[in-house]
């Protein structure tokens, strides 16, 4: 399914794939937008993080030091060579069905972030940092005031 992304998430898609590339890594995973979402301090993802409590430095960090430790280097590509892991072409996939149940019409950065939570709960970050689906997609509402993207 081709779903249009917001400029913000096009962006960090990009980076993402240049983080990927400069660490070595074959694929881009989810770990890797994490890490340059957690680096965008204005953005609805990050948001959602500070209003839950969220350390969002503290987020970065953890997810830049995840990112460098779980993937095996492999001999250096370029970032339009690298393509999306199946974990992170299936968030993505759940992404835009979580798009798609708000009611809204283009992929941004709080879609990742509540499919993450609602579609691989408990795990990783979430579990470190405590964050769970529903007081999140609640916050969601209160930070957007009833607007859509």
């Amino acid at each position: 399914m081709q779903v249009q992304q917001t400029d913000r998430m096009s962006t960090a898609v990009r980076a993402a794939r240049e983080l990927a590339a400069s660490q070595g890594s074959p694929e881009l995973f989810t770990i890797h937008l994490l890490t340059v979402l957690s680096a965008q301090n204005d953005s609805t993802f990050s948001a959602l993080l500070v209003a839950n409590d969220v350390d969002l430095k503290a987020f970065h960090e953890f997810s830049a030091n995840r990112s460098r430790q779980m993937i095996p280097p492999t001999s250096r590509k370029s970032a339009d060579a690298i393509r999306p892991s199946g974990e992170h072409a299936s968030l993505l996939e759940d992404a835009a069905v979580e798009m798609a149940e708000i009611g809204d019409s283009r992929l941004g950065t709080e879609h990742v972030l509540l499919a993450a939570l609602k579609y691989r709960p408990g795990k990783g970050a979430w579990a470190v940092f405590g964050l769970s689906y529903p007081p999140v997609r609640k916050s969601l509402d209160a930070i957007r005031k009833n607007t859509a993207v």
